[in-house]
């Protein structure tokens, strides 16, 4: 008689099952089995790297050589913290089932691979009590060391990068383009604070939407300047603060490299002492959450003067990213400010739409400087087909201004004629990004006026100009390289590289 079991159904009815007879040992000898348990740890690192906390811990059951790769030091070296990590579920009588720290399981993950991590990044999180309970716990095991029975060597001692996200935006998480901006504070500061404290050995900061208070912000960053100022090489400090507030802490780190800081935190003093450190890059950003008021202002054309003689090799990018037609990007005052040494600009504003004396005043103040010039995004303003209405001239007139121009990225509707032209004009450009759907495949009678080329030119812009497929033939034969028009998913998975 064979062995069985019972087992229920989707319409929970018991069914008998039989079960498979145990192999002979002849059978053993040719039953061929998979080598998975055989592959090599730097591979499972990397496989294993890629899961969360649960599933790896499931992989780990397989075999005895996953349950070894589940504690390699390279699969732990980025731990990352979200709202049900290492958390049990508890019963609320007034909110239900709820996600609570588990502190005996964060315990034993802080023993077992705590000595692991590399980079600890905190991703917004709702659930604050979380957040400060495992703020404090990994606090303790850097301060302790080992001392007691109860922690470990090592925990937060090899730590080279910390991210930490707040969710300043407290609107409701249906209607995104509803903002309600909130900052954190109280001891949800003091446990970072004290986290950043025992973190002796960052090369990387990035504390992200914090929106403190002026008086909360001239003392959070003392600890880490006691610790790092020879060794911290990245700097990001987006929105630390909601109002304007400069943090003249960012000059101490004699080895940064690069800085990205939001306008509202930047003074003149800041800029001056940037000069004699090693900054090659600095990266001016303003994202949805940032102020949008007439009070935001870049530091005044002496200081940046003063910082080129001091710093020459410093780049400056401007990133911009905002979600309404109507907010107010960042208010650069180009006859102050052409001083600036600006290597790119980055704008990422989808709902509004930028005016060709805009690009063509861009072009007139850097144009011995920009190398990157990048529209971002799926547009989503109404798009003429009329020549006079598009960007296709300005943008030609732009390439012809920066001679030293690399990347240039464009989301309006443009003419695979303009491209043409773009390419032909451009003779430093590497990277040209278009979206295949709003080019318009022709050649606009303006160009006839507006080219003062030769006939054999305009002849050969004409003819590749009527054909989606000669105009990427010719374009690839400029650049040296395969190109080809963007699909919109293409399009916006692209990342601009701005050191170049």
């Amino acid at each position: 008689m064979s062995k069985g079991c019972w087992k229920f159904d989707e319409e929970d009815k018991a069914l008998y099952i039989d079960l498979e007879e145990e192999d002979t040992e002849e059978d053993k000898l040719y039953k061929k089995y998979s080598s998975w348990d055989q592959t090599p740890d730097i591979l499972l690192e990397e496989i294993f790297s890629y899961l969360t906390i649960r599933e790896r811990y499931y992989a780990s059951l397989v075999c005895r050589s996953w349950y070894r790769a589940f504690k390699l030091q390279n699969v732990w070296s980025t731990f990352t913290l979200e709202d049900t990590t290492l958390t049990r579920g508890k019963f609320n009588y007034y909110s239900g089932w709820q996600y609570v720290l588990d502190h005996i399981r964060t315990s034993t993950c802080l023993n077992k691979v705590g000595r692991n991590f590399r980079t600890l990044v905190f991703e917004p999180m709702l659930n604050f009590y979380n957040l400060y309970e495992f703020m404090n716990m990994i606090s303790w095991y850097a301060e302790r060391q080992g001392s007691d029975n109860t922690s470990v060597a090592g925990v937060g001692t090899y730590i080279r990068r910390l991210k930490f996200t707040f969710p300043c935006n407290m609107a409701n998480r249906d209607d995104p383009d509803r903002i309600r901006v909130f900052g954190t504070g109280g001891k949800l500061l003091e446990a970072l604070k004290r986290l950043m404290k025992n973190l002796q050995n960052l090369r990387c900061l990035e504390l992200i939407d914090l929106m403190l208070d002026s008086t909360e912000a001239l003392h959070l960053m003392d600890d880490i300047c006691t610790n790092c100022t020879q060794t911290l090489s990245k700097l990001i400090l987006i929105n630390t603060t909601r109002y304007n507030c400069p943090l003249l802490h960012v000059g101490v780190f004699i080895n940064l490299n690069v800085l990205v800081i939001s306008p509202q935190n930047l003074h003149e003093d800041i800029i001056e002492l940037i000069g004699y450190t090693k900054l090659r890059h600095l990266h001016i950003l303003q994202n949805r959450y940032s102020p949008k008021d007439t009070t935001i202002r870049l530091p005044k054309r002496s200081s940046w003067i003063k910082m080129k003689k001091s710093n020459p090799y410093l780049k400056v990018h401007f990133e911009i990213e905002s979600h309404k037609a109507s907010d107010i990007l960042l208010p650069i005052d180009l006859l102050e400010h052409s001083a600036i040494p600006c290597h790119s600009i980055v704008l990422d504003n989808p709902n509004t739409q930028l005016s060709p004396s805009m690009v063509l005043t861009h072009g007139a103040f850097f144009d011995s400087t920009i190398r990157v010039y990048a529209f971002k995004g799926v547009t989503r303003y109404y798009l003429h087909r009329s020549f006079a209405k598009r960007l296709d001239e300005a943008l030609v007139q732009f390439c012809r201004m920066c001679p030293n121009l690399h990347t240039l990225m464009i989301r309006d509707k443009i003419s695979t004629a303009t491209i043409l032209e773009i390419v032909s004009t451009a003779k430093c450009l590497r990277c040209l990004y278009v979206r295949r759907n709003v080019v318009l495949k022709r050649c606009d009678r303006a160009w006839s006026k507006i080219l003062d080329r030769s006939p054999e030119y305009y002849r050969w812009i004409k003819v590749n100009s009527h054909s989606y497929e000669n105009t990427e033939r010719e374009v690839s034969r400029i650049l040296g390289y395969r190109w080809h028009m963007l699909s919109e998913k293409e399009f916006k998975a692209q990342i601009i590289n701005m050191h170049i």
